[in-house]
């Protein structure tokens, strides 16, 4: 997994190069914090499972900005990737496997810092230590909350059936109103 940096969680400040695979898994760490963050957020009784999956080593465009040789290389080694067919796998299996909401349950009785981690394997894992960061990762889920224009407790809204008014959208709606 990677670094989140919560300034630029886009990757627009110019700070460094864009690179693909630096973004793939900055975010794929971000996903994991911040659901980690909404199963905490979320009450027993919401009767919800939380968790992420990984769909293993599988053949995308994610090389498109390494050096040459290393696409060139990439695209021979089609044989050791999975397709996106067999990538859906853990997903599936985590959709649908029985075992899996009582595996989550568990999880947030012990108060486990991440939340429900499947491997391309379809096994239960742990996620990178770097997803364990508590205070990272609730800087992620106020970033990401900011970014869409939501309020901090809008999970806690929404469950007790309050209205939850995207701020951002609300204030474009209004100035253009005006």
């Amino acid at each position: 997994m990677g670094f989140v940096d919560t300034d630029d969680m886009n990757f627009t400040s110019g700070k460094e190069k864009f690179n693909s695979t630096k973004a793939y898994s900055s975010s794929k760490l971000a996903q994991v914090m911040f659901n980690s963050v909404l199963q905490k957020r979320l009450p027993p009784e919401a009767g919800t499972s939380v968790l992420c999956v990984s769909p293993g080593t599988v053949h995308t465009n994610v090389a498109r900005d390494l050096p040459k040789l290393v696409q060139a290389a990439y695209n021979l080694i089609p044989l050791f990737l999975f397709s996106a067919q067999e990538g859906s796998r853990s997903a599936l299996y985590a959709a649908t496997a029985p075992e899996i909401p009582e595996y989550c349950k568990a999880l947030k009785a012990d108060e486990w810092p991440t939340c429900a981690y499947i491997s391309h394997d379809c096994r239960p894992t742990r996620a990178a230590i770097e997803a364990h960061n508590t205070r990272a990762a609730n800087e992620v889920w106020e970033k990401t909350l900011d970014m869409i224009g939501l309020p901090l407790d809008a999970v806690e809204k929404m469950i007790q059936g309050e209205e939850v008014i995207n701020v951002t959208l609300s204030i474009e709606l209004q100035s253009c109103s005006t």
